[in-house]
């Protein structure tokens, strides 16, 4: 229940309206005598969100704003590629229905670079340009309230849910728009996505290359050709050209030993830069770690096994600060989005 009272008179002002709110879970909500237009939740942790009134029309007569762009930064260090990218200038060019394409292949092989860098050169075709990590239903609802708080600022604060729903509204209405779903996990996820969605272009990365049958265009992405991964490796050993080339005795035998997976190739690289060691050192430092182990592991897992020699060298270098290891450790549990750096306020 809700009530006005004026205040008794004080000396030093004249008295001021006030609106308060009794009974358990109450909200109190002061129009200064207008309608309210937005939204009101009780419970334990109550929701008070004003919305202007003319932000709140269809999201079919909502035009997005200039220049919406959400994408992870862009690897300067790309290379290869060229028939993947043939392949989703033909399939995504057009307007009309939907084209829904889905690049599948093994952890580490450079699907998330690959649509980055593609999606990046779009930026002059298509808005919004729209990158969301969806490896679970949570994280697709999340990514698409983020887009409609992007279309429309002045909601950014309804709850998810409402956000969410606007976003399908928006992409079912509006075309000449491109959506990234990134670490796909259950084609499943994305189907009520795809039901609502058909005027624009999206792209799925995924490891799973099975169950985009009736659901997108599948491109498989293997790993780099040999010279393509020497490239990339050169690039990366050469970046801040003081290395001379003498120090890169060793790199080819050093991209095939970790089978040309992409990933592979920049961690290597980036400890290779640090250390100061040649990639002939590097290869040395391998052949003394007990591969054997990884061999173990369960057919078609071999990107698993490379990065986990790798990962397994880097650790082994971290034994005099034993805190870095374990503080990688933890962040390893994190999910693939950037970690915020600033400190939350305590609950109230």
């Amino acid at each position: 229940m809700t009530k006005s009272r004026k205040s008794a008179e004080e000396s030093n002002g004249p008295t001021r309206p006030s609106v308060i709110a009794s009974g358990e879970r109450s909200i109190a909500i002061d129009t200064q005598g207008g309608p309210f237009l937005g939204v009101a939740s009780s419970g334990d942790h109550t929701t008070i969100v004003h919305v202007p009134p003319h932000e709140l029309r269809p999201p079919a007569s909502v035009d997005a704003p200039p220049g919406v762009v959400r994408l992870p930064a862009l690897h300067a260090s790309f290379v290869g590629r060229a028939r993947e990218l043939a392949l989703l200038d033909e399939t995504l060019t057009g307007s009309g229905a939907a084209v829904v394409q889905a690049v599948h292949g093994l952890g580490g092989v450079g699907k998330s670079t690959l649509a980055a860098h593609w999606a990046g050169a779009r930026r002059d075709v298509d808005n919004p340009i729209w990158w969301i990590t969806a490896d679970s239903s949570g994280a697709l609802a999340a990514g698409l309230a983020a887009l409609a708080a992007a279309l429309q600022p002045a909601l950014a604060r309804l709850p998810q849910d409402q956000l969410k729903e606007r976003a399908l509204q928006w992409l079912a209405t509006h075309d000449g728009w491109l959506l990234i779903l990134d670490n796909v996990t259950e084609p499943e996820d994305v189907q009520p996505l795809l039901a609502h969605a058909d005027k624009g272009r999206i792209l799925i990365t995924s490891r799973r290359a099975s169950g985009w049958h009736d659901t997108a265009v599948p491109i498989h992405l293997d790993t780099l050709a040999p010279d393509e991964a020497h490239t990339l490796l050169t690039r990366i050993l050469t970046g801040d050209a003081t290395r001379a080339a003498a120090d890169l005795d060793g790199a080819a035998e050093l991209c095939a030993e970790v089978g040309y997976l992409p990933l592979a190739i920049e961690q290597v690289g980036a400890y290779i830069v640090q250390t100061g060691i040649t990639p002939r050192a590097y290869l040395r430092l391998l052949a003394e770690d007990p591969a054997y182990m990884y061999r173990r592991a369960k057919e078609g897992y071999d990107s698993e096994r490379t990065i986990a020699r790798i990962w397994a060298i880097t650790l082994d270098r971290l034994t005099d600060t034993p805190l870095a290891g374990h503080l990688l450790r933890v962040l390893a549990w994190y999910a693939p989005d950037a970690i915020p750096r600033a400190r939350r306020p305590p609950r109230q």
